[in-house]
């Protein structure tokens, strides 16, 4: 049985070769709430009640990427498999762009619909520990046999939106990249379902919250560190996209970006 604790990471499937940003995977213990913070991310998830273990026939659930933050319930034995997908790898696994499902979801026959491979996933299994490796040898297997792979263009200017913080403007990082700031808007938001000014702040946001908890920085210093024009500004940043204020990070989950 997977550990029965809120969220963890299995760093040994990350593959980012083929859009794996990371494997993760989580068994609640108690009747409690968590909060979901955007993070620019889509994921692929197989949903189970650990109640029904052996024999449990996995959920599919495919998230579009999200500006906000919302609240999950969880129930005793709630258990959740996932997948965090690289930006730009969305439609080499899936076969449409994540624009298409942005702010929602696609959950069990509406994710099989729009993914019929996803059906090899949802058989009974006897063992839920199973799920993390069988998500990644899902993915890689779309990836591989995919002509929608991101072009090395595509993955520069990733890169480099990840490498400022979110902190440059598309003004400048088409400039920098020698193109239209018309063309690298629609390149990235073909790659990340969201608009890149959008997609810059939410990263602008994830940093934001690693100085503060991870780092120790007061709230005036990360707040410069991540290049908000102000204490204030960042304060308004985490009430935007986590409901939240700086000094109430201790019980929030961070995800790994890579980026």
């Amino acid at each position: 049985m997977l550990a029965r604790q809120t969220y963890h990471e299995l760093d040994h499937l990350t593959d980012l070769a083929d859009g794996i940003e990371a494997v993760w995977a989580s068994v609640s213990a108690a009747h409690s709430p968590y909060r979901v913070l955007p993070d620019g991310r889509c994921d692929l998830i197989l949903r189970f009640d650990a109640a029904d273990v052996p024999g449990v026939r996995p959920v599919p659930v495919i998230t579009g990427p999200t500006s906000t933050f919302y609240d999950l319930a969880l129930t005793p034995g709630a258990g959740f498999a996932g997948l965090r997908i690289r930006p730009g790898f969305f439609r080499a696994v899936f076969g449409f762009d994540p624009g298409r499902i942005a702010e929602g979801h696609l959950r069990g026959e509406e994710a099989l619909a729009a993914q019929p491979a996803l059906a090899g996933l949802v058989a009974p299994v006897q063992r839920v520990e199973d799920l993390p490796e069988q998500l990644a040898a899902f993915v890689r297997g779309q990836v591989r046999k995919s002509r929608e792979r991101p072009a090395l263009h595509v993955s520069t200017l990733l890169g480099a939106v990840h490498a400022s913080g979110g902190r440059m403007s598309i003004a400048e990082l088409a400039r920098l990249h020698g193109m239209s700031p018309r063309s690298l808007h629609r390149l990235l938001r073909e790659a990340t379902g969201l608009p890149p000014k959008l997609y810059a702040e939410i990263l602008q946001f994830q940093r934001a919250m690693r100085l503060v908890r991870d780092q120790g920085l007061s709230p005036a210093a990360a707040a410069l560190e991540a290049g908000y024009a102000d204490q204030a500004h960042m304060s308004r940043a985490f009430r935007r996209f986590g409901g939240m204020s700086p000094a109430r990070l201790s019980d929030v989950t961070l995800v790994t970006l890579r980026g």
